[in-house]
This record gives structure tokens, C-alpha cells and sequence, in this order.
């Protein structure tokens, strides 16, 4: 019974690991079209944090939506992370279409 607890536990490990990975690509992404979406050159402490608590909350939304829900999701998170920007900067949020 150790090997198989000590396998499952290698296989959960790796698991994890690969779904940080996946959500630091996401959060990457979500900064990187968000940053073009609101014309800042570069994101300020506020908008990291928002754009880490965005990119959980767009996570655990697919995860409760699926698959149908990835679009809609996803703009909604680029959309309140631009118009986060937009207030630290005192200009016009732009939204996605």
C-alpha cells in the first residue's frame, strides 16, 4: 500500500505544480492585454494585486461555469482589470467587445 499512496501522491504533486504553472501563464496573459487595453506601460502594486485576485476569481469561475462560461469569464476579468487601471491612472477605461 506505500507505493501506491507514495505514486499518488508524486501524481497529485505534479498536478499541482502543473496548475500553478497554468495559473501564472493566465495571470501573465491576463496583465499583458490588460496593460495594452488600458495604455499603462507598465502595472503598479494596485493592479498586481487585482489582477491576482482577478485571475483567481476567473479560475474558479471556470471551474463552477465550464467551458461555456470561458469567454464571458475572461472578458469580465481583462474588463475589471482595465478599468481598475484606469482609475489608478485617472483615465477612461476602455472596455473589451
Amino acid at each position: 500500500m506505500g507505493d501506491a499512496g507514495d505514486r499518488q501522491f508524486a501524481l497529485a504533486l505534479s498536478l499541482a505544480r502543473m496548475l500553478l504553472a497554468t495559473r501564472g501563464q493566465f495571470a501573465l496573459a491576463l496583465r499583458d492585454l490588460s496593460l495594452a487595453r488600458s495604455g499603462c506601460e507598465r502595472p503598479n502594486g494596485r493592479m498586481l494585486r487585482v489582477i491576482e485576485q482577478k485571475t483567481d476569481d476567473a479560475i474558479y469561475a471556470l471551474g463552477r461555469g465550464g467551458p461555456t462560461m470561458l469567454e464571458e469569464t475572461l472578458r469580465r476579468a481583462i474588463d475589471d482589470i482595465v478599468s481598475e487601471a484606469a482609475l489608478g491612472t485617472g483615465g477612461a477605461p476602455y472596455f473589451a467587445d
